[in-house]
């Protein structure tokens, strides 16, 4: 037993002629030459050449000028290297007349040419009960000159009575000089004879 199912055609439709689909009409195509290509007006090989010259000496300007900036600063950098340098040995040079000036020395010079006196039994203050010890009304002496000698304020000035800046040898030149014309002159040699002719 199949199990086949007869099929059913109709024969007008099996019989009728295919219709060809409608076809677009067609146009003929003909080759013809390409138009040739347009230029644009104005530019050129010579143009672009230019162009790219331009460019490169623009870059090189370029260059040249920074190299140029950088070499100046350079020079600015090492002027003011030179310049620090030199405030630097001004500022030791300044430090030392500095501590020079503050010495004890030159402290007791100045108070000798003030007219300053030196105590000799000065009296303390006990700052526990605040007693004074020693006596008040103590005994001075002369001034004396520096007692420990400084040969590294020989250059510096010193204060005089009016408070003004004097040379320290300045004084000591004039006695000095004093001294010298005040003491008596050895001959040395023969005595000269009076010319009789």
């Amino acid at each position: 037993m199949s199990n086949t199912v007869p099929l059913e055609f109709d024969r007008a439709q099996i019989l009728r002629p295919v219709e060809p689909a409608p076809v677009a009409p067609t146009r003929e195509r003909h080759l013809r030459p390409a138009a040739a290509p347009q230029r644009r007006p104005g530019f050129s090989p010579l143009v672009g050449a230019l162009v790219s010259v331009g460019i490169v000496l623009t870059i090189l300007a370029a260059q040249l000028g920074l190299s140029i900036a950088i070499s100046q600063g350079a020079y600015e950098v090492r002027a003011l290297e030179i310049e620090q340098r030199d405030l630097g040995r001004v500022e030791r040079l300044l430090s030392q007349n500095v501590d020079k000036l503050a010495s004890p020395q030159n402290l007791a010079e100045n108070a000798a040419q003030l007219g300053m006196v030196q105590n000799v039994r000065p009296a303390t203050l006990r700052l526990s009960d605040g007693a004074v010890l020693g006596t008040l009304e103590s005994v001075t002496t002369e001034v004396q000159g520096n007692l420990v000698p400084n040969s590294t304020l020989e250059s510096m000035p010193v204060v005089d009575e009016a408070g003004l800046l004097v040379s320290r040898n300045a004084g000591l030149a004039g006695v000095a000089a004093a001294e010298t014309a005040a003491a008596p002159v050895r001959w040395e040699g023969k005595l000269p004879a009076p010319v009789t002719h």
